[in-house]
């Protein structure tokens, strides 16, 4: 079963008495601590608030600039001259105009469309970055702190120059990286080298060092044997690693307790696996383990490469999935939660279709989410694949493209042409703070995007909020080169502009932490919210509640439902504090402008019963639709941008409310601090 959780940060749901903040799950409506639900979940109380009922609701909060499909947001009630107007016609409707509401709320958080926002970091905050501005070619400067804060742009040497700091200069070779962080927020992080491998330690506390793990001093020997890639499962404990054997490849499996406190991996199984692994790489999950593999395919136009899924307790092969012919397995990944597999693959040729709506683009992926319980033997359109349009930056960074085996070189291509590489330098991750986003790496521009909308972009790595170097010429600057601590041409050397090496997330029991290496910058976040942005506050009150009543009351409690419903969607206009806009950002389509929203103009008095009315459907008609039309005007104010926006008075636009009193709505604005 493919898992729904999310992260929450406190003030949705409290854990006997007290407010929780951490991984939600939600079962047959109920919310439960962690990923996913085990014999150790506990069951959280929801508060009464939006947010909290739409995670109960299993929610997505997916919007980005691809239209929004309003038949997927607002319902039109069930009313017929036919229908009878009794209990069950009430709990279907109001529930129907209450889902409208959380589908309303739900438009107004997005995602954060600047994945690395260090520029914009509270200056007392946890985010910081380990680079030296020198190193062996300065003789100006004698820097040996490595932690720099996001004060300022500051010229930064790569670690291949640092010679003050010993161990360090390996960091710029690195091919693949682990993060570990622990709960009082030290980490350790595995990297290797084409030649060697080698262990850091560390501190998220901001200004801490980073310092090196020396060879055993009795044997000389390092955590780990270089050249490896490294895959870590959060359920076991276990480190994978992967090398190459004559005619076989090894996964090496250690257990990683051994690290913290005796400073040692200890081997603890291998597996010979007598495929013909691509890129090194092993996939990770709950029960499972994957990898794409060269499949033996006598017909030398098909595309050969294939992911094998194996028990990762027993090596047993449970499924070997190919592609469909005219597609390429260009990477995939397995959820260590639930093993759910999401697969990206290229066409040979897009239909014509895909084609006419990617204008702009550089092509396109098809993505496919598999549920482990029903595993397919091939890839295709059964499966119902979404389309990923692809974007370039006009930003400039440095693409990595891992190189290609000899054998590959000398190789069929992927369609008979030899042209389309094994290595593509395309990787795909799961998120771990929310089960419906994941991120490409596509040669070093990292996006994340929405399972459930994964056409456009939900954010992207920008380098311009990782405070580089401005671009500073000899004869354009009225700063002396010689009396700075900039060398001269600072901003043609790779560690003062974007050249990314990788990006990690790590939790521990209670943070969530990000980590991204660039040559001479290891940038450190500890993520106190979500990777969200929120148009409305998150604390908002969702006032309605079901009634069950007798038939003689049934106007009263039908007016007493209706009014909540009434005020929960103006509740939402009016706590509206920006509505999010698409604007193009350094070549890519997001939703990072902002505008302000229209006025309602609808009247009240036509949304409530009156003493002189029975319970009828003319009556209960009347009402129903009105309020399914303010909840239209409030779709509206969302989606559509003002024709006028004069002044204060176009600001608020017109609300005619009449007699009706909302004591309880709250006009202030949400906040955009997730």
């Amino acid at each position: 079963m493919i898992e729904y959780f999310k992260y929450t940060t406190g003030g949705s749901f409290t854990l006997s008495g007290a407010d929780y903040s951490g991984f939600v799950n939600v079962r047959g409506g109920v919310p439960y601590t962690g990923k996913t639900f085990t014999n150790t979940s506990q069951i959280l109380k929801a508060q009464s608030t939006f947010f909290a009922n739409c995670i109960l609701n299993k929610i997505e909060f997916d919007r980005t600039v691809t239209p929004v499909d309003e038949s997927n947001v607002l319902t039109r009630p069930v009313i017929s001259p036919r229908s009878i107007i009794d209990q069950s016609f009430i709990d279907t409707n109001l529930g129907i105009l209450n889902q409208n509401n959380l589908n309303l709320y739900a438009l107004n958080i997005t995602s954060q469309t600047d994945l690395l926002n260090f520029k914009n970091s509270a200056k007392d905050g946890s985010a910081y970055f380990l680079g030296l501005s020198s190193g062996k070619n300065d003789v100006r400067n004698d820097d040996t702190k490595m932690a720099k804060d996001n004060l300022f742009p500051i010229q930064i040497d790569p670690f291949s120059y640092i010679n003050k700091i010993p161990g360090v200069s390996v960091l710029d070779d690195t091919i693949d990286s682990t993060l570990f962080v622990y709960n009082d927020e030290t980490y350790f992080y595995f990297t290797t080298t084409e030649t060697s491998a080698h262990t850091f330690s560390g501190s998220f506390a901001k200004n801490s060092n980073i310092a090196p793990i020396t060879p055993d001093e009795d044997t000389g020997e390092t955590l780990f044997k270089g050249g490896t890639r490294f895959t870590y499962d959060n359920s076991t404990d276990i480190l994978y690693s992967l090398s190459a054997g004559r005619n076989m490849e090894v996964l090496n499996l250690y257990d990683n307790s051994f690290v913290n406190p005796c400073g040692k991996l200890k081997l603890v199984d291998k597996i010979i696996i007598n495929d013909t692994i691509i890129d090194e790489t092993v996939k990770i999950g709950n029960n499972l383990l994957g990898y794409r593999y060269l499949a033996d395919i006598d017909d030398e136009t098909r595309n050969d490469i294939n992911i094998a899924l194996r028990n990762k307790y027993s090596n047993k092969l449970i499924k070997n999935i190919a592609p469909r012919e005219d597609e390429a397995i260009v990477t995939f990944d397995i959820r260590d939660s639930d093993d759910s597999i999401l697969i990206l693959t290229q066409p040979g040729q897009a239909p014509p279709e895909v084609v006419a709506n990617s204008t702009g683009t550089e092509g396109v992926f098809y993505l496919y989410q598999l549920d482990a319980e029903n595993l397919p033997d091939e890839l295709g359109p059964k499966l119902n694949p979404k389309v990923i349009y692809r974007h370039k930056p006009t930003y400039n960074f440095t693409a990595v493209v891992e190189e290609a085996r000899e054998a590959d070189r000398a190789g069929r291509g992927l369609f008979g042409g030899g042209g389309y590489p094994y290595f593509n330098g395309i990787q795909l991750y799961f998120s771990q703070n929310d089960s419906n986003i994941f991120l490409i790496n596509e040669n070093g521009f990292i996006t994340t995007r929405f399972i459930s909308n994964p056409s456009e972009v939900a954010g992207f790595a920008n380098p311009e909020s990782l405070q580089y170097l401005p671009d500073m010429f000899f004869d354009n600057t009225g700063e002396r080169f010689n009396l700075i601590e900039k060398k001269f041409n600072s901003n043609i050397l790779k560690s003062n502009y974007f050249n990314y090496i990788n990006y990690l997330i790590a939790k521990n029991d209670k943070d969530l932490f990000f980590l991204l290496h660039n040559i001479g910058r290891i940038y450190l976040f500890k993520e106190d919210s979500l990777l969200y942005q929120n148009f409305v506050p998150l604390s908002l009150k969702n006032l309605y509640e079901k009634i069950t009543s007798c038939e003689s009351s049934l106007g009263i409690s039908l007016n007493s439902e209706i009014q909540n419903i009434i005020k929960d969607t103006v509740s939402i206009f009016l706590n509206l504090s920006l509505i999010p806009k698409k604007a193009i950002s350094n070549g890519i389509p997001i939703l990072r402008d902002y505008t302000t929203y229209k006025g309602l103009d609808i009247n009240f008095r036509d949304i409530e019963f009156h003493e002189n009315e029975a319970v009828d459907y003319n009556v209960v008609s009347r009402v129903i639709n009105q309020l399914f039309e303010l909840q239209q005007q409030v779709l509206d104010s969302i989606l559509e941008i003002s024709e006028s926006l004069n002044g204060e008075e176009d600001f608020f636009g017109t609300i005619v409310i009449g007699d009706t009193e909302f004591e309880e709505l709250n006009p202030g604005g949400g906040s955009t601090n997730y």
